[in-house]
């Protein structure tokens, strides 16, 4: 009777030692911030587009995740989207190293003006988790291989694409302590678009302990 009872202790104890790393596991949220401006370099306020935004794996076609609205700028021509507990793809699989493909569409509908109908542009950017010793590390690339410009501190992983693309220019967010605060995305934006009245080379506000005090450069 003892023995069987040891047994089963036996069996408890590794199966709770199989599971106990998957619950050990950080779980991210990630948070897109774009700001769109026409070819003259003025924001495109208060437009209406559609946007798809598809998760895949650049090894595969599979579709891991996806999601379709309609959104619309703000005042200052900003949008973004959330995608809650991203790190369920990071963590699917081996090798950790596998990336995930973020693809963005931007369609126009009845009531978009900025891009005609019939026409479109999508961008796509890869999202690598790396095992570096005890903790992972997150990577953020171009599909053609050019890394984006990152910062990284305790639960939050931000990264500024330091080049335009089309109209857009943006970033993100990747923290295990979600919700994001308003502080954080407000900074993530003064992060990827200075204030225009700031001189050049003048360094980010930054938050307390948060956001690097220098490191981007007012683009002309």
């Amino acid at each position: 009777m003892n023995l069987k009872n040891n047994k089963i202790l036996l069996l408890i104890v590794v199966v709770f030692s199989a599971i106990g790393p998957i619950w050990g596991q950080a779980v991210y949220d990630l948070n897109f911030q774009g700001v769109l401006k026409n070819i003259e370099g003025q924001r495109i306020a208060n437009e209406s587009f559609d946007l798809s935004v598809q998760l895949k794996r650049v090894s595969g076609s599979e579709t891991l995740f996806e999601f379709s609205s309609t959104t619309k700028t703000d005042q200052e021509g900003w949008f973004g989207f959330n995608i809650s507990e991203i790190s369920r793809f990071l963590n699917e699989g081996e090798p950790f190293s596998d990336p995930i493909l973020i693809k963005m569409e931007l369609l126009p509908n009845s009531n978009t003006t900025w891009i005609k109908q019939g026409e479109d542009f999508e961008l796509s950017y890869s999202l690598t988790s790396q095992q570096r010793e005890h903790s992972k590390e997150l990577e953020m690339t171009r599909m053609e291989g050019s890394k984006l410009t990152a910062h990284s501190e305790d639960h939050l992983h931000a990264f500024r694409d330091e080049y335009p693309f089309a109209y857009l220019t943006g970033g993100f967010l990747l923290t295990d302590q979600p919700p994001l605060s308003n502080e954080l995305i407000s900074d993530l934006k003064q992060w990827i678009l200075p204030a225009e009245s700031e001189e050049e080379g003048e360094v980010s506000r930054g938050v307390k302990g948060g956001f690097p005090t220098g490191g981007y450069y007012r683009k002309k």
